[in-house]
């Protein structure tokens, strides 16, 4: 189910501004029963073997007051940011998603292993220790600007988190779209 929130100017802007981004299809508003099955679904992944998945992103888009869901297909802008990266359990990035056209950096003391294409593991003796996949929240600058809308952020869901939302907003599961969540408070 698709919730449209309290009338306000604002949250009418907000959908203006993500409807007309390129490569954007669908946007609505997440509704509070979606939101709610939508956090148990993202808050447990299955470890891939020693490695564990925390979708930090999703989790903080969440405890906005407000989520938004843009369906997009491959003409939408690339993330400004990482929006993978892999740490160990003192915190320190020990690997990250290489963003579009990037090269891979330089390991400083260490070496780097590509992980497919576009990831890069920064090799260093004695790190790695209780590594895990976090998919951190990251920036949306296109709704920074607007009066009043403040501490945003975006990330994408899971496989499962992206079907229960297109179930809910009775959209069909096209494999040329992916989902964004972008969570704003009003202030």
């Amino acid at each position: 189910m698709v919730r449209r929130p309290p009338s306000d100017e604002r949250l009418d802007e907000v959908l203006r501004i993500l409807s007309g981004l390129k490569g954007v299809k669908h946007v609505f508003y997440l509704a509070p029963e979606v939101r709610k099955e939508l956090a148990r679904i993202e808050s447990h992944y299955p470890s891939l073997g020693p490695l564990t998945i925390s979708n930090e992103g999703v989790l903080e888009c969440l405890k906005r007051q407000h989520v938004a869901c843009i369906l997009k297909d491959r003409h939408f802008r690339p993330p400004p940011a990482p929006t993978v990266v892999l740490i160990d359990d003192s915190g320190e990035v020990i690997g990250r998603e290489l963003l579009p056209g990037e090269e891979p950096p330089s390991a400083g003391d260490g070496r780097t292993i590509m992980l497919g294409k576009n990831f890069v593991i920064f090799f260093k003796k004695g790190s790695g220790r209780g590594a895990r996949f976090v998919l951190p929240p990251v920036a949306f600058k296109e709704l920074e600007a607007v009066r009043g809308v403040r501490r945003v952020c975006s990330s994408s869901p899971s496989t499962v988190g992206d079907m229960h939302i297109r179930r809910s907003a009775g959209l069909e599961d096209d494999p040329k779209l992916a989902s964004v969540l972008v969570g704003f408070d009003l202030g």
